[in-house]
């Protein structure tokens, strides 16, 4: 800009009036020349910044996407892992109940022996001991207390499977409380079946730590878990603006 100026200058020492319309012209070049840098410089700069718009706009509706996703899969699988622990806890809290009842098999009749035994989910062999037996109360009892544990013990894994399967579209404190469960439940099992196998112990020698927390606090927290699920389904909000 300063060589154009000094041109002028010179233009105007040298030729006098004529010199004078000549300044002006030139001026007037000068002006437009500056005008259409600067217009360009705006045009280039109002390019970079639509770009840079753009770029954001698109990082934004990536991330969005992502997150309504990630939304849509822990409000998929929220109900399904709930299910499985649900199950877990409720068959673990049957089966350490102090309260259980039994059928009379040893009062029933014949057909109602064998309508009763065809129901039932005992092996064959098991089956055909109870309908010889001099005592099938006691021998279902046994049969009964194994189905049982095995039944708890199957939920209890298919829980476990099921939250390890769909970890990452579970909330980490979620995840950490629905595995809390299962590790009491699983210690419950444990003390139950320490119980009731070999010569069976004392009341002051049996174990209950982990069945206490079944029959007391665990209700209390599977019942908060249970609040705080049924909050995040009914929060329609994507998990990174609820946090």
């Amino acid at each position: 800009m300063a060589s154009v100026s000094e041109w002028i200058l010179g233009v105007v020492g040298v030729g006098g009036g004529f010199s004078a319309i000549t300044y002006f012209a030139l001026k007037k070049l000068a002006d437009n020349w500056l005008d259409e840098k600067f217009k360009n410089r705006l045009q280039e700069l109002v390019h970079t910044q639509n770009k840079e718009i753009e770029r954001l706009r698109s990082e934004l509706t990536t991330s969005f996407d992502r997150a309504t996703k990630l939304h849509q899969r822990e409000f998929e699988v929220l109900p399904l892992v709930w299910d499985e622990v649900h199950e877990a806890f409720w068959s673990t809290a049957a089966l350490v109940s102090s309260f259980q009842t039994y059928p009379d098999l040893n009062r029933m009749k014949e057909q109602q022996l064998l309508a009763f035994l065809e129901k039932c989910e005992l092996e064959p062999w098991q089956k055909d001991e109870l309908r010889t037996s001099s005592d099938a109360n006691t021998e279902y009892r046994q049969y009964s207390f194994w189905l049982q544990l095995h039944h708890a013990n199957r939920a209890r894994h298919s829980a476990l499977n099921k939250i390890s399967r769909h970890a990452i579209f579970l909330d980490s404190a979620m995840k950490e409380q629905l595995l809390g469960i299962l590790r009491r439940l699983n210690g419950a099992l444990i003390e139950h079946e320490s119980n009731n196998i070999g010569p069976k112990p004392r009341p002051s020698e049996r174990l209950a730590t982990d069945i206490d927390w079944v029959k007391q606090q665990g209700r209390v927290e599977l019942d908060e878990i249970e609040a705080t699920i049924r909050h995040r389904l009914w929060t329609t909000a994507p998990t990174h603006e609820r946090a």
